[in-house]
């Protein structure tokens, strides 16, 4: 019912939405002969602090940019292949080199596979780039079947199998498994497909290691409970009508639920830099939440799915995971190289719970196993940001380039 609540209301509040949001663009219209005047900026920002609260964030564009010379070019994204819960897009400057193909394994955790748009920009400077962008479970038809732990898998082997041998694989976040089954999948199946390397960004490989806010609270309550407070059907007017799901705004709700303080910091300075005039500032703001509020919804069966394999049995770690009732032998993997990397200041997956990938990866030599702690960066700092551009990618150009 809570979905059904939650439509409903917003149904109801688009009237108003648009009227906060004519009422917005009138004060700070360039034909608005009043509009510098502290009255203006005053009243604009009373108009829109409310309007954000009740617009619809939907999926933001793509916006990768590639510097050819003096030229800022757009990196128009290619559709390669699509299966049922995503497409994979290729992101290639048109530059004439030949380039090393790389697989972005985005995270199904809440937020669309933009919320990795500076990580594709950085990549596709220096590599023939792909992305699984996932798509939002309620624009998925039941027709379409169930979505799990081993259809996330079923993906990344499709996606690799489209682009061919030599694949590198990346894996941010909650990527990281599923990333790791992929790979050693393949190694019994179908060595040729194996990526030459992987790199396993903030991915928690075994949360049982210095554990977190997340962690502690997973180990403490019982599956069932996330379950019944967790997911609801999607309502009427959907393509995906019926199906149960985890909705994006629940886990938006929980997300900052986690650590509210910034957010209400971030807000109240928008509003006095609003005030001010102070453009440059405000506009980072709306970039910034714009994508950050853009959710998506996660089918009911992978999000209890990867809380019971991975946070809560631990499944990787203790030698228990299955794909299709299968046991994965990830010592099986010998002829790739891994690289993990961790922020220290990372709350979500703090250091060690990545580098627990090189103990699971037994079969491969401790010289092609290598963990990057990067210094002063949290959890979204690890893939996005100016220490990833400036210390991190390179750490990681190097490992696929080796």
């Amino acid at each position: 019912m809570i979905y059904f609540a939650h439509e409903a209301t917003r149904l109801a509040t688009r009237p108003l939405a648009a009227w906060l949001e004519v009422g917005t663009q009138m004060a700070r219209s360039e034909l608005n002969p009043l509009r510098s005047s502290l009255t203006m900026r005053t009243m604009a920002t009373l108009f829109e602090l409310p309007h954000r609260q009740l617009k619809d964030y939907g999926k933001p564009k793509y916006e990768v940019r590639d510097h050819l010379g003096d030229v800022d070019v757009l990196i128009e994204p290619e559709v390669v292949a699509t299966q049922p819960f995503a497409d994979l897009l290729r992101f290639s400057a048109p530059d004439g080199r030949e380039k090393q193909k790389v697989l972005i394994a985005a995270a199904l955790s809440g937020h669309h596979a933009t919320l990795l748009q500076g990580t594709i920009t950085a990549f596709a400077q220096y590599f023939d780039t792909h992305i699984t962008d996932w798509k939002n479970a309620r624009d998925v038809p039941l027709s379409e079947g169930e979505f799990g732990f081993d259809e996330y898998v079923d993906h990344l082997i499709a996606f690799i199998e489209a682009m061919g041998p030599g694949t590198h694989l990346v894996a941010t976040c909650q990527a990281a498994p599923p990333a790791m089954v992929a790979a050693a999948i393949l190694a019994k199946r179908n060595p040729e497909l194996v990526p030459p390397t992987i790199t396993l960004m903030g991915g928690p490989v075994d949360t049982r290691i210095n554990p977190g806010k997340i962690n502690k609270l997973s180990n403490k309550l019982p599956l069932k409970l996330f379950e019944l407070n967790n997911i609801h059907k999607v309502p009427p007017g959907y393509p995906g009508s019926g199906r149960r799901v985890y909705p994006g705004f629940y886990q938006l709700t929980g997300f900052i639920g986690l650590n509210p303080k910034p957010h209400f910091r971030q807000y109240a300075q928008f509003a006095k830099n609003s005030i001010r005039g102070e453009e440059e500032a405000t506009d980072k703001f709306r970039s910034f939440y714009d994508e950050y509020f853009a959710v998506l919804d996660m089918t009911e069966e992978f999000y209890i799915e990867s809380l019971r394999k991975v946070f809560m049995e631990h499944h990787i770690p203790r030698g228990l995971m299955e794909y299709r009732g299968e046991k994965v032998d990830f010592a099986s993997v010998e002829g790739m190289r891994v690289l993990t990397v961790e922020g220290a200041n990372d709350h979500l997956c703090p250091p060690g719970q990545t580098e627990a990938a090189h103990h699971i990866f037994s079969g491969i030599p401790a010289k092609h196993k290598h963990n990057h702690i990067q210094e002063g960066v949290g959890h979204y700092g690890v893939f996005s940001g100016s220490k990833f551009a400036a210390e991190i990618f390179p750490v990681i150009r190097t490992h696929i380039e080796a």
